[in-house]
């Protein structure tokens, strides 16, 4: 697999379905490769300017898979593989775990119970 060649092919059809690709460099106290931003009108892909193609690879494929763009016509076999990787749905058995989560904060009420 050419790395730099399924970048070029992940960027260009991202281009092409309206995200918009910004490279920066990402500091702070949790150092991020990047990721999808969604602003209102538009949709954003931060990228790390210190992470290397494999890296920049992934961030956008989970951007398209995200945004439902896993079998986008434009996508070659590799940079296809890659999407659907990360867009596989959940496992039944991991959605019953995130519907039945304790709830953070915002679920409790004034006395620190469960809200009904």
């Amino acid at each position: 697999m050419d790395i730099n060649g399924v970048l070029d092919d992940l960027t260009r059809v991202a281009e092409s379905v309206g995200l918009e690709i910004q490279r920066r460099a990402l500091r702070g106290t949790h150092p991020s490769l990047g990721g999808l931003c969604r602003l209102p009108g538009r949709n954003v892909v931060l990228l790390s300017s210190k992470a290397t193609s494999l890296e920049r690879c992934t961030v956008l494929a989970a951007a398209l898979a995200e945004l439902g763009h896993a079998t986008h016509p434009g996508l070659g076999n590799d940079s296809r593989v890659l999407v659907e990787r990360h867009g596989r749905p959940l496992s039944a058995a991991t959605a019953r775990e995130k519907r039945h989560a304790r709830p953070g904060l915002a679920g409790l009420g004034s006395r620190g119970r469960r809200r009904m």
